[in-house]
């Protein structure tokens, strides 16, 4: 804008009414949660930039942390996890027992005391009726490809936030003003494995 075209005051700045206020809002959450879903939308795409922490991933690569060596990104997917457990020679692929309950690993409360509480890591990885989404499913291999160092970009305690943040207010947070679903959460974590 040209200071020709600029008001002299800030009395003669032209108001905007309340409905063309909200229309600005909306239209700025609007480009934002576009974004989001964007990058989550694919996962053909999604797979470079999942190498990364969620938060990581939303940033761009605008981290001012380089190193030399790029985090492992090799996790597997359920079906793997679930065909590597059917028998004791199997078992070593595990970095974990499959029979160790999910409750030990993500603590469940409420309902999910009775549902996800109630099963071992190979009953979630196998699919529930209850696991909406299969999210639950889709932690259990990211956990375990944690464990297994088939992925080096995520922790234990990212797995746990993203768990406890679901269950407890019903979206996970991976920065600020940004907040997935368990359906957006799966389709990140299933992104990270093939």
């Amino acid at each position: 804008m040209s200071t020709e075209d600029q008001p002299a005051s800030a009395s003669e700045t032209p108001m905007i009414s309340a409905r063309g206020a909200a229309r600005r809002r909306l239209t700025k959450a609007g480009v934002g949660a576009a974004s989001v879903l964007w990058t989550l939308d694919s996962r053909a795409t999604m797979k470079p930039m999942v190498c990364v922490s969620a938060s990581g991933a939303l940033s761009g690569g605008l981290s001012s942390n380089y190193t030399t060596k790029a985090p492992r990104c090799d996790g597997k997917s359920p079906g793997y996890w679930k065909n590597h457990s059917g028998n004791k020679k199997s078992f070593s692929s595990w970095p974990r027992p499959p029979e160790t309950a999910f409750n030990d690993v993500f603590a469940c409360y409420g309902t999910n005391r009775n549902t996800y509480g109630s099963k071992s890591l190979i009953e979630i990885v196998e699919g529930c009726s209850f696991d909406k989404f299969n999210f639950g499913m889709h932690l259990v291999a990211t956990y375990l490809n944690v464990l297994s160092g088939r992925i080096g970009f995520l922790s234990v305690q990212s797995l746990q936030k993203m768990w406890n943040e679901i269950q407890s207010v019903g979206y996970y947070k991976p920065a600020e003003g940004v907040f997935w679903s368990a359906e957006q959460t799966k389709r990140y974590l299933e992104a990270t494995h093939d």
